[in-house]
């Protein structure tokens, strides 16, 4: 039989899909904690503890003497627009850091090889961070850069901000396009450690190959926490519906 779960977590978690489904929309106010003790019929205690956990995972704010304001959980990236990862949450307003940064360089396996036109075994540039968004850890990031790309990278990694914005910047390289492969899975007990989620939780996996003067130069492997981001596409008219009554 499954465990059941303690009370405090069912009502965060019927909190979380009503915030999630926008009935209770980014900038707007939680009900007053007796209200909504009334309403799913529970004690002060138990949604105290249940908004608490909502505070703990970015999802409300509490102003004091004002109440609890949902705050935006989730950053937008629109696909139509090359901008980097971090560079889309600060444009969002997050404040985004990162640990566990490591650099070395590694052999590429035939498939990196593949997408980066270059020989299996190949020396390549990988690049670890976890960054975080508003303190909390929101993906797992991995560069693969070519070497000769940005002869010195290790030596400024530590203050990067955005990798694309020192590469255009310092290495004068440009950013012509982009490749995105978007897919999801579970997470893995060592990335549920990472990004500090249950081991299963979904993420979403975006595979990234970026292209200067027409040659691949970089690819990007993203582990996103899926509740936290999402991308947006604008579509335009249907293929040859031109001019169609």
């Amino acid at each position: 039989m499954a465990e059941r779960l303690p009370q405090y977590v069912r009502i965060y978690e019927a909190l979380r899909r009503r915030i999630q489904e926008n009935e209770f929309p980014v900038g707007s106010f939680l009900p007053p904690e007796f209200e909504l003790g009334d309403k799913l019929k529970v004690s002060r205690t138990t949604v105290r503890k249940a908004v608490e956990m909502l505070i703990k995972d970015g999802f409300v704010y509490v102003r004091r003497g004002v109440g609890t304001q949902v705050l935006d959980f989730k950053a937008t990236q629109p696909l139509q627009y090359i901008t980097s990862f971090s560079e889309t949450l600060r444009e969002q307003g997050f404040e985004v850091s990162y640990r566990g940064v490591r650099v070395k360089t590694v052999s590429a396996p035939a498939k990196l090889a593949a997408d980066l036109r270059i020989g299996a075994g190949d020396k390549v540039l990988r690049i670890h961070r976890v960054a975080l968004a508003n303190g909390k850890p929101i993906a797992i990031m991995v560069n693969y850069l070519l070497p000769e790309v940005a002869v010195g990278i290790e030596g400024r990694i530590d203050r990067i901000k955005s990798l694309y914005a020192v590469l255009e910047s310092e290495y004068d390289v440009v950013i012509e396009a982009a490749i995105d492969s978007i897919s999801a899975r579970a997470a893995s007990a060592e990335e549920a450690e990472e990004l500090k989620v249950p081991e299963g939780s979904p993420l979403l996996v975006v595979r990234r190959i970026t292209y200067s003067k027409g040659s691949p130069i970089e690819r990007a492997d993203l582990d996103i926490v899926a509740g936290r981001y999402e991308y947006s596409v604008r579509t335009m008219e249907r293929p040859g519906r031109r001019g169609a009554k």
